[in-house]
């Protein structure tokens, strides 16, 4: 499949809504371009939240733009650098937040953080980690 094709396996979740994402084809007008774009949206029909594989999450405003800045997750995979999907939150643990990159199903928490790079990058120079639990 090629890269820029979204999978039909991918389970995105609503960064606002946390609620599963579902795939549909967009106009979307960037930069006064108006084009089909396929993304996942939000269920929520009054939520602008939206996701694809190129872009990561980004959210329209009332007229279909996507060119105005707004505040949302931009997680990285650490691997590829492709736009990483919010895939599960712990209602428990209010905030855990589980990213999987689409490309290479990478996976990412925000508990991890840098510490969590710092140790995989120690632990793959060294083939031991070099941090104590």
């Amino acid at each position: 499949m090629p890269a820029t094709q979204p999978s039909m396996e991918l389970r995105p979740l609503c960064h606002e809504h946390h609620m599963e994402m579902r795939l549909n084809q967009s106009l979307l007008n960037s930069e006064g371009d108006a084009t089909q774009k396929l993304a996942y949206a939000c269920k929520d029909l009054d939520c602008l939240v939206r996701y694809n594989i190129l872009r990561g999450y980004f959210m329209l405003n009332q007229n279909g733009n996507t060119n105005e800045p707004e505040m949302v997750p931009r997680v990285r995979c650490l691997h590829d650098g492709t736009p990483m999907y919010l895939a599960e939150i712990d209602l428990e643990k209010k905030g855990f937040r589980l990213w999987i990159c689409p490309q290479c199903d990478g996976r990412r928490t925000n508990e991890e953080g840098l510490i969590g790079l710092a140790s995989q990058e120690i632990e793959d120079v060294s083939g031991k980690s070099g941090v104590e639990p």
